[in-house]
């Protein structure tokens, strides 16, 4: 297998973003690298877009689907599947890699001690201007087991990993938050992961995003397959297989499902002394404040 990188795009109907996703990872991408994009059933003007861009960097390779989209699980596992090199990334086709990203994950990964690197993100849209910077702040591969517990605290766009990680586990599978559902199984087969606090992304925001929609919603709170992964990690992690996931997703849970929830608040918040203070703060931060969601969704007792 080749020891190089290669950055895996899906596509599907991205004809007014794809060419900015594709250029501004070029920028930050060494010599022998390669870009892999997927138009996954494009009914826009996104196959054309993808043959210029071909025809412009000879490190861009483009595979189709002709068929029924295959969606995000499917078209990441394709990508996984097509790409050849030991390195893989990601950015999905709406967003912006920043300078030098690629460069400080190829560091990072290569140093050794870490499988899946991720980095922060700025977010920006819905409108043009509207661009929010967030916290500074790290995630190693002890404090990533606790913020696992919480929520989604990696942004797929982000990811760069050892190819052959990601596929001992699986890839992806057909569940709402599937980038959130296989970080956790990494988690559990004892893959090393890391945020590194630069941000590597500028991360699009949308109304139409899937994960904006009610529908999704409450799939993510009603999906069996990712709670039962959830409740393993609590095993992993706390020791007890806590039935926390529906709570932590939303309102609708049950009572014992909203204090196995608080209970994974509490360990998180704990467990933040053991670490160096960007982790800390990172995990203190997100404990608090999805407490504070419970208790909006539950009230204070609930």
């Amino acid at each position: 297998m080749d020891a190089t990188l290669t950055v895996t795009i899906p596509a599907h109907n991205a004809a007014g973003t794809v060419a900015t996703a594709i250029r501004s990872t070029a920028r930050s991408l060494p010599s022998d690298g390669r870009i892999l994009v997927l138009d996954d059933a494009s009914t826009d003007a996104t196959a054309a877009v993808l043959r210029a861009e071909a025809r412009r960097d000879s490190r861009v390779r483009v595979i189709t689907n002709d068929g029924t989209p295959l969606g995000v699980h499917g078209a990441a596992n394709v990508l996984l599947e097509e790409s050849d090199t030991r390195w893989v990334a990601r950015i999905d086709a709406d967003d912006i890699s920043l300078p030098r990203r690629i460069g400080r994950q190829m560091r990072t990964l290569t140093r050794g001690d870490s499988d899946v690197v991720f980095t922060g993100a700025w977010f920006y849209g819905p409108s043009r201007l509207a661009v929010e910077p967030v916290p500074l702040l790290s995630a190693g591969p002890r404090s990533a087991l606790q913020e696992l517990l919480l929520n989604c605290p990696f942004i797929q766009s982000t990811l760069a990993a050892d190819r052959q990680t990601l596929l001992d586990v699986g890839g992806y599978r057909a569940v709402p938050a599937e980038d959130w559902d296989l970080f956790m199984r990494l988690a559990l087969d004892g893959v090393r992961m890391r945020r590194d606090a630069i941000p590597g992304v500028l991360y699009r925001r949308s109304p139409k995003q899937m994960s904006a929609q009610d529908e999704w919603k409450s799939a993510l709170r009603t999906d069996a397959a990712t709670a039962e992964v959830h409740r393993d990690l609590c095993a992993h992690v706390i020791g007890e297989k806590l039935d926390a996931y529906p709570a932590l997703c939303g309102p609708g849970a049950t009572r014992d499902q909203v204090a196995d929830a608080r209970t994974v608040v509490r360990e998180a918040s704990r467990a933040a002394k053991e670490f160096s203070p960007p982790e800390r703060i990172s995990l203190a931060v997100t404990a608090f404040g999805l407490g504070k969601r419970l208790d909006g969704w539950y009230g204070t007792d609930g």
